[in-house]
């Protein structure tokens, strides 16, 4: 019986993947102030969310809810000479990323390790890390949620992003990967 409901499981796994693969896309555009616009391409069944998440300079802030929140994607997007900061470099955000996941998610992920892997996008570049919680309570035995966080720059826009979703390497998250490596920057 359990290997049946792992083919079944398996079988679903495969065809959201190729599912993800067809889906019409949608282009979904942040206006950024005077800065310009970052232009997302999501799935049209996504749920595009202006959010507000207090932070200093109020820089803006977006999610992106696949349909039953299976996956879920927080931007939060600065500009060049933004509330002071210098430009960040791609060895400047590799940095930020590296510092927050061990300060941050380091203590409560299961992996002891940090990778830091790159963005892959024609028009964005940055990095991130992979992080398995396993301070949440799971739904199903031994299912956890994985989190990739990291930071990006398409142009003079740049910003940090986390990615939800149930599976560290399946179609979940490679359906967000891919939202994040569309990132483009236009005037």
């Amino acid at each position: 019986m359990r290997q049946l409901l792992f083919v079944f499981a398996l079988m679903s796994a495969l065809s959201l993947a190729r599912a993800a693969e067809t889906l019409p896309l949608k282009t979904n555009s942040v206006v950024v102030e005077k800065h310009g616009t970052l232009e997302v391409l999501t799935p049209r069944d996504w749920t595009l969310i202006h959010t507000n998440v207090h932070l200093p300079g109020n820089p803006p802030s977006v999610e992106f809810h696949a349909p039953s929140n299976i996956i879920a994607l927080r931007l939060t997007i600065y500009w060049d000479g933004f509330y002071g900061t210098n430009n960040p470099t791609e060895t400047g955000l590799s940095e930020i990323v590296s510092n927050t996941v061990i300060r941050t998610y380091q203590n409560i992920a299961t992996e002891k390790t940090l990778t830091l892997e790159k963005l892959k996008g024609p028009d964005v570049i940055g990095s991130f890390a992979r992080v398995t919680d396993s301070g949440w309570t799971p739904m199903v035995k031994d299912e956890y949620p994985n989190l990739a966080t990291g930071m990006f720059r398409s142009g003079n826009l740049w910003g940090t992003f986390d990615l939800l979703c149930f599976d560290k390497d399946g179609p979940q998250f490679h359906q967000g990967l891919k939202i994040i490596e569309s990132l483009h920057r236009i005037p």
